[in-house]
């Protein structure tokens, strides 16, 4: 009976004993398979984990470098329009000039505010929208613009007629009571104004040349921010000397003023008074046009700020419809001339246009800003992938 039960147990088992061996077979396809699939994912996620973190240096090294291009217009906006203004404003809004036949002006019967013969006669920008003290920040585009016999100045590029400027007029000293020693010292502090801001725009315009040469920030921002050989990154930034960027001061060579002297007779007891020719020009900023002076603006060709917010190629030729610079950069270099499947991604895998090897590309611009005339600090740095 045993004997029987045993016989038919072993009967039970041996189908079971013949097929142990049935899955070595497809495991030794399965298990390499499934590291062979592991290695890709591992070889995969490193090439998506180095494109991606060279996408975020670029995209951050071009913003970089761009910025400096909108700060100096930002900054240059300032010194053109919304400064003097203020200064003005402070130091002659409440001067005010008498006239000599006794008539009622803007200050009433004292006559007319200094501030307001100055700007008629073309010596400083003058907000148009309001008074002086308007806010400025709300208006989409601050109107500071020359007035009177200076409305030229506020072409682009500026025409400054003569170079001379007539900042009290004859005809000023013969309707005011303007002495000829007041004459002499708003002279004075009108070409110590403007020496001021020519200081200011040439130092501006000194830490920008600086700043932008050999594109330090965008090379070092690069490396910094990928820890690849800091020459690679020369490559990006030759693109941005295909930037046409042209910022020029504009001075005038000449200032002629007229006075009032009292004279010793009683029937005619001032006199106009003048220099016996205009007075030259102290030159506090270099690059002046239409040559050497006291400078009056900056200005850049809207041909160029037009650019910096245009498609350019060659990204136009692949599609990409952008505004701005396109800035390219080839990399992997160091990472992807080897890997686990023997794949040389730097001689299969081809930037258009840009050799051999893969690359990242990113778009800048600036704009919303105006330079001169109207000038609107409001240029902003735009990024896009």
């Amino acid at each position: 009976m045993l004997s029987l039960m045993r016989s038919a147990w072993e009967g039970l088992l041996w189908p079971l004993r013949c097929r142990r061996g049935q899955l070595a077979i497809p495991s030794l396809f399965v298990l390499p398979s499934l590291f062979l699939f592991v290695y890709l994912l591992f070889e995969t996620a490193k090439l998506s984990r180095e494109k991606i973190r060279h996408q975020f240096a670029l995209d951050a090294a071009a913003f970089i470098e761009m910025t400096n291009y909108s700060d100096f217009l930002n900054r240059s906006a300032y010194v053109n329009g919304a400064f003097p203004q203020r200064i003005f404003y402070e130091g002659f809004w409440n001067t005010c000039i008498e006239k000599k036949d006794n008539t009622s002006g803007e200050c009433g019967t004292q006559g007319d505010r200094l501030y307001n013969i100055l700007y008629k006669n073309g010596g400083f920008p003058h907000n148009i929208a309001g008074d002086p003290s308007t806010e400025l920040d709300s208006m989409p585009t601050w109107l500071i613009r020359f007035g009177g016999t200076g409305g030229g100045k506020n072409s682009n590029p500026p025409s400054l007629g003569s170079g001379t400027l007539e900042l009290l007029t004859m005809q000023n000293a013969l309707d005011y009571w303007l002495s000829w020693d007041d004459a002499q010292d708003i002279y004075k502090l009108y070409v110590q104004i403007y020496q001021l801001l020519g200081s200011v725009e040439d130092a501006q315009y000194s830490v920008f040349k600086r700043l932008t040469a050999d594109h330090n920030f965008f090379r070092k921002s690069y490396w910094l921010n990928t820890n690849d050989d800091i020459s690679d990154a020369k490559e990006g930034a030759q693109f941005f000397n295909n930037f046409t960027f042209r910022p020029q001061a504009n001075c005038i060579q000449e200032i002629m003023i007229y006075g009032n002297k009292p004279t010793n007779n009683p029937f005619q007891p001032y006199k106009i008074w003048a220099p016996a020719s205009p007075v030259a020009m102290p030159t506090t900023i270099s690059n002046c046009q239409p040559s050497s002076g006291l400078f009056q603006m900056e200005s850049i060709p809207q041909a160029d700020l037009d650019a910096m917010k245009a498609v350019h190629s060659p990204a136009s030729q692949y599609g990409l419809a952008n505004k701005g610079y396109p800035i390219f950069q080839s990399w992997g270099k160091e990472s992807l001339t080897k890997n686990y499947f023997n794949v040389n991604f730097m001689s299969n895998v081809r930037c258009p246009g840009f050799g051999l090897g893969p690359c990242v590309h990113a778009t800048v611009s600036v704009s919303g800003g105006k330079l001169w005339s109207n000038p609107t600090p409001k240029f902003q740095t735009r990024l896009y992938p």
